[in-house]
């Protein structure tokens, strides 16, 4: 039997990759805006533990008072739902200290959820989203596809910075090639050359044959990042001024956006409700920035006046319409 071919997966290099990550997760952690929080919880730290680590631990440290840390889930009761979480403590010396593990409660207990809560022993479980996870896999995901992008626009400019190479068979035609580049580099109105200098001959002249491509990778760049905002929830239309979106499309990435935000908020509300009722906060969050989308004024004009002409019948190509930036 012949040998098998192994597959090969590109690989860009780490740093490349962890540029984007960190880029993304970065992008990620503005999503949304904390109020009304004690003093003693940052909003950053909050925030960046649940996009990054999935669950964070309200909970009421015995010394410093109310506080979030990261944290893992431990226990759950027969329908799967959370009932225990460790919170990791990290020293100075970025060493493991004495983790902290809390009862996870919820109003939806019991009626008597609030009187029974012992802060001492309990807690209540932020969640990233409804199982918990983190938007780690997604970054992961288009970390590597962007940076691989990167790696292939890095190339192309490269070897469009590759100069013209000739090969010659004598110093005579050297000269005479040097000076002809001389006299156009030096900005001559024009330059007199001997008709078989540059003709189509192997022994005389050869250029690189490795076409720009610089702008299509630029686009597919831009086609991740855009596909990322989606794929966590950040609207846009994503249309570039040579592409066309049919308004189907385009509704349907909102409805998907949407989606995916409005899962994310829903956890981030749960738990606003249960540390409010069980220490007597007055906690809220908000989106920021991205309920409206990210598409121009103009742009929602015309896909509204596209639905009115379709629903008047007065539409060019109904669902095929398209609309253009």
């Amino acid at each position: 039997m012949g040998k098998r071919l192994r597959h090969y997966r590109p690989q860009p290099p780490d740093d490349l990759v962890n540029f984007y990550r960190e880029q993304l997760f970065r992008e990620l952690s503005h999503m949304f805006k904390w109020h009304n929080l004690p003093p003693t919880v940052p909003e950053d730290y909050l925030e960046r533990s649940l996009i990054r680590h999935g669950n964070v631990l309200f909970y009421e440290h015995p010394d410093i008072g109310l506080d979030v840390l990261q944290a893992e889930v431990i226990g759950h009761n027969r329908h799967n739902q959370p009932t225990h979480a460790r919170a990791i403590v990290m020293t100075t010396n970025n060493e493991i200290s004495q983790p902290i593990e809390r009862v996870i409660k919820r109003l939806t207990d019991s009626s008597r959820a609030v009187e029974e809560f012992n802060p001492k022993t309990d807690g209540v479980l932020i969640r990233n989203r409804e199982d918990g996870s983190s938007m780690r896999d997604i970054v992961d995901h288009f970390a590597f596809r962007l940076a691989l992008a990167q790696q292939a626009f890095d190339t192309s400019l490269l070897w469009a910075n590759v100069p013209y190479i000739f090969q010659v068979s004598s110093d005579e035609v050297k000269l005479s090639i040097e000076k002809l580049f001389h006299d156009i580099f030096t900005g001559k109105p024009f330059v007199i050359v001997d008709k078989y200098l540059l003709a189509d001959n192997k022994d005389r002249a050869g250029v690189p044959g490795v076409p720009y491509i610089g702008r299509e990778l630029l686009d597919t760049i831009n086609e991740l990042m855009m596909k990322f905002r989606q794929a966590v929830g950040i609207e846009t239309t994503g249309v570039d001024k040579a592409e066309r979106v049919g308004k189907f499309e385009v509704e349907s990435n909102i409805q998907h956006t949407k989606t995916v935000l409005q899962i994310m908020k829903e956890q981030r509300e749960i738990a606003c409700e249960n540390i409010n009722a069980f220490f007597g906060l007055n906690v809220s969050v908000s989106v920021v920035g991205v309920t409206q989308g990210q598409y121009k004024r103009e742009e929602w004009e015309e896909i509204e006046d596209m639905g009115e002409g379709e629903e008047n019948g007065t539409g060019d190509g109904g669902a095929e319409e398209l609309i253009e930036d």
